[in-house]
């Protein structure tokens, strides 16, 4: 059984999931964890999906969940260029404690998806007070990095990149301030 902690991951998946319904194409579900995103398109008639993670009890799950997956480091995919219709990564980047260290993440998945292709991310909304003291918190503590974004700082970042921005949905409340999450879908070009 698959299961999602937290109430943004859920929704997260939800509203992601639901914009992929239109687009059709071969899908790489970057840190794809136990592959919850995997297993809520792949009843998508038009979708051959796989993910890649590098912990190998995630990717153990996702396969015996039946998931196509492969066990790989996100800064260097083992995936051909432009092979891709559309590269997701969900509930990832937030764990990365600068833009900078984003830039390999995000030009490896603009390689692997072909021209007019469709790179689609979400970043926590750095604007949310709650959820950036939240996460000042969480690194005053000592623990990982968690880090919010604005979408014009990743809107910046993939223009770099050579991609454009065609969509920004607010996840939860649909107010710049109040949004939990955004969900960012950028067009290679």
């Amino acid at each position: 059984m698959f299961r999602i902690r937290g109430y943004l991951p859920r929704i997260t998946v939800r509203t992601v999931a639901r914009v992929l319904k239109d687009h059709g194409g071969r899908v790489a579900d970057i840190a794809c964890g136990r592959g919850v995103l995997l297993k809520e398109i792949s009843t998508h008639n038009n979708k051959d999906v796989v993910g890649i993670d590098i912990d190998p009890d995630q990717i153990e799950y996702a396969r015996s969940a039946g998931m196509t997956v492969v066990l790989g480091d996100i800064f260097s995919m083992p995936f051909k260029n432009e092979i891709y219709d559309i590269a997701v990564c969900l509930n990832t980047l937030y764990n990365f404690s600068s833009l900078n260290d984003l830039v390999s993440i995000l030009s490896e998945m603009v390689r692997i998806v072909r021209k007019g292709g469709k790179v689609v991310l979400d970043i926590r909304n750095k604007r949310n007070l709650l959820l950036y003291m939240k996460y000042w918190l969480h690194m005053k503590r000592g623990k990982h990095p968690t880090v919010s974004y604005l979408p014009t700082e990743i809107e910046n970042v993939m223009k770099g990149l050579g991609c454009n921005i065609v969509k920004c949905e607010a996840v939860g409340i649909n107010n710049q301030y109040l949004a939990l999450d955004f969900v960012l879908i950028f067009e290679k070009e």
